[in-house]
């Protein structure tokens, strides 16, 4: 090593079975014990959600629900003495025109698809077994079997209570756990008796395919994936934000088209015209483009962009066209019109 003044470094021979001081001073990490808790967590939570997979009856998309038809209940109890305590003084009376007009829609809408009927004092009385009676009925109806393609979901009649709420600035309606509420805001924008029967079809299909539960079921979901994005090192905030994008809002555009499809089928069986349902999103669209001056980000929204529901709409024309046109109920209707 003429080159070199380091001192040459001298070999030492390991024998084969000879084990090194690191190796037995080796212990398990903490980030290790906290792999293996995380891991029995997500094989637990795994388990509970794949036993809570269920299909919706009226279209076969599977879904986690983990929600009890008890507490479903229990919810439909508290919503409903809310919408009247939030409501008091604007609720139309059980005889006004418009409470009569909305009233006649719901019940050839909930009659022809065998939903139930109107409780008596729709409006003011509390929540029996609507749910019970809607979701968890006997199989078997001797007269449901010419029906075309019915809601296996609600064999049994439900009592649903209705009210009008005299606020025009409020151009909305919905349906939850059993109460279908109107809005006299979105009267004006109906129209015709075709696009109202749109209208509340949809909110009527939102409560039978047992939405409401399903958003409540799919929350705990989101906030244990928040969760473990914010142990993998993502701050809880960004965790939020990335499931809300990527499962949130998703899926509640799925809902918005699930009910858009049974909608319009709930108004075809009641002998509606369904192009009133495409109609009604047309207008909104209008609606909405005049307050926003037509600026729109589909993919931030609870709610599909006009365009996209009228197209799918449009596409289920030809079927709801069909259970129409095979509807002796509407067949009959359409003979007395021609006779008068």
């Amino acid at each position: 090593r003429p080159f070199s003044s380091t001192r040459p470094h001298q070999a030492r021979y390991v024998r084969f079975n000879e084990t090194s001081q690191s190796s037995r001073d080796w212990r398990p990490s903490t980030w290790d014990r906290q792999s293996r808790i995380l891991g029995g967590v997500g094989l637990v939570a795994v388990t509970y959600y794949v036993y809570h997979l269920e299909q919706v009856p009226e279209t076969g998309r599977w879904r986690f629900m983990d929600i009890s038809p008890g507490a479903e209940r229990k919810l439909a109890e508290q919503t409903h003495a809310q919408l009247l305590q939030e409501y008091r003084g604007k609720i139309l009376p059980p005889n006004h025109p418009l409470t009569l007009q909305v009233k006649k829609i719901v019940t050839r809408l909930l009659e022809a698809s065998d939903l139930g009927h109107i409780k008596a004092d729709a409006g003011t009385g509390t929540f029996g077994e609507v749910l019970q009676d809607l979701w968890h009925s006997p199989s078997g109806s001797p007269d449901m079997a010419s029906a075309p393609s019915p809601p296996t979901s609600a064999r049994n009649p439900a009592e649903w209570n209705v009210m009008v709420v005299n606020d025009p600035k409020i151009v909305n309606a919905m349906a939850t756990f059993g109460s279908i509420v109107v809005f006299t805001g979105i009267l004006p924008i109906c129209q015709d008796e075709n696009v109202l029967a749109a209208v509340l079809g949809h909110e009527i299909a939102h409560a039978v395919a047992r939405h409401p539960s399903e958003s409540l079921s799919y929350g705990k979901v989101l906030f244990l994936i928040s969760y473990l994005l914010e142990l993998a090192g993502l701050s809880f905030g960004f965790g939020q934000i990335l499931t809300s994008l990527v499962l949130q809002l998703p899926n509640s555009r799925t809902h918005e088209l699930e009910a858009d499809k049974l909608g319009l089928f709930y108004s075809a069986r009641a002998c509606y015209d369904p192009r009133g349902a495409p109609e009604l999103q047309s207008r909104l669209s209008n609606l909405e483009k005049h307050k926003k001056g037509g600026f729109d980000l589909g993919f931030l929204s609870t709610h599909p962009t006009s365009e996209v529901r009228i197209k799918a709409l449009e596409r289920l024309l030809p079927d709801a066209d069909s259970i129409r046109a095979s509807s002796e109920r509407c067949s009959g209707m359409e003979e007395a019109l021609g006779a008068f």
